[in-house]
């Protein structure tokens, strides 16, 4: 990490101070996913300074921290505000490893979320008429502009492409793309097959 973000961050840190407490007291839920979204951005650095290095530099990451720590965020927003246009809903259960890149326009309300998860921008994932919501497996991307509405479940180790509109359940190992989505590959064989 170039020596003037560090100099920022230290800059920063009265603001962080109750950031910090918040996040020793939680630390065991939010290291997977500072580790995850700092290998993302390819810095190396420990967890600490990767922590303060994500809430000043990620803006979405603040919301995924605010999230994690549940009602304990209301001490603290107020001296760094959470992204706007990013939106997590409140009872979902989510796996360690979440990343979030450049979610601008971005809503995730699934019933359950395996680790590794990683969603990009433009992404709606939420409930049919019926207010019934999707399920993931572990290791899914969500790519920019995909639709993934309904009671469906979506196995492991799958990738989600962009623009997709996704209201079938998914297998594991596959790549799906398309308005219907299809199933483009499915454990590395090119199949095109419907879902």
């Amino acid at each position: 990490m170039p020596i003037i973000k560090y100099c920022i961050i230290l800059l920063n840190v009265p603001r962080l101070l109750l950031h910090l407490v918040v996040y020793f007291l939680y630390k065991s839920r939010i290291d997977p996913d500072v580790r995850a979204n700092l290998e993302h951005a390819q810095i190396s650095c420990g967890k600490t300074i990767g922590f303060l290095y994500l809430l000043v530099f990620d803006k979405p990451f603040r919301n995924l921290f605010y999230w994690r720590v549940g009602k304990a965020k209301y001490l603290i927003w107020y001296w760094l505000l959470p992204h706007p246009c990013f939106t997590l809903a409140t009872d979902m259960k989510v796996g360690p490893g979440f990343v979030c890149i450049h979610p601008f326009s971005t809503i995730v309300n699934a019933e359950s979320i395996g680790k590794n998860f990683t969603v990009r921008n433009n992404v709606t994932i939420g409930n049919n008429a019926r207010g019934m919501r999707p399920t993931f497996g572990k290791n899914v991307s969500v790519n920019a502009n995909a639709v993934v509405i309904g009671p469906i479940t979506i196995g492991d180790n799958v990738i989600i492409g962009a623009g997709a509109v996704v209201t079938k359940s998914i297998p594991d190992n596959c790549i799906v793309v398309g308005n219907p989505a299809f199933i483009l590959k499915e454990n590395g064989v090119t199949v095109k097959r419907k879902l």
